[in-house]
């Protein structure tokens, strides 16, 4: 009789095990179609993938200080990362992007309140087949259009 209740019991948890995992299976496939259609609603831009810059900013004992951006660019947001050399590193993350006149502006959307703004922090450009950028690094570069490499 034990042996019977013990059976019984394992089918009913392996039952509910196949149950769960069809619904979590057709879960994320409701997930994937929602993200796929939601992406066709957002940004259309043609300036997507990775992209990369490096700014100079000043001399140092050691040698010059620099900032090297990373962003990785796919549908309305931007991830930016950075490496810096005698330069504090700050506002990385997550970009929201607006495009107004063929010129992606982006807002950052992290969490670090000294790094948004109702500004656009970075605007980014095409202009024959190169990529340019503004606000990279301080006060002597950061309203310059400086070449943004895609790699």
């Amino acid at each position: 009789m034990m042996h019977n209740i013990l059976k019984n019991c394992i089918f009913i948890i392996f039952c509910l095990f196949l149950i769960t995992c069809k619904t979590h299976d057709d879960n994320k496939k409701q997930n994937v179609k929602n993200s796929a259609s939601e992406n066709l609603e957002l940004l259309n831009s043609k300036i997507q993938g990775k992209f990369l810059s490096k700014v100079e900013t000043e001399e140092t004992t050691d040698g010059i200080a620099s900032i090297s951006y990373y962003f990785n660019i796919r549908n309305n947001v931007a991830v930016l990362t950075t490496t810096t050399f005698h330069e504090p590193i700050v506002c990385n993350g997550n970009y929201s992007i607006i495009e107004k006149n063929n010129v992606l502006e982006l807002y950052y959307s992290g969490s670090e309140k000294n790094c948004k703004s109702e500004t656009a922090n970075f605007k980014i450009k095409e202009q024959n087949n190169k990529y340019f950028i503004t606000g990279l690094g301080g006060e002597a570069t950061y309203n310059e259009w400086i070449e943004l490499k895609q790699h």
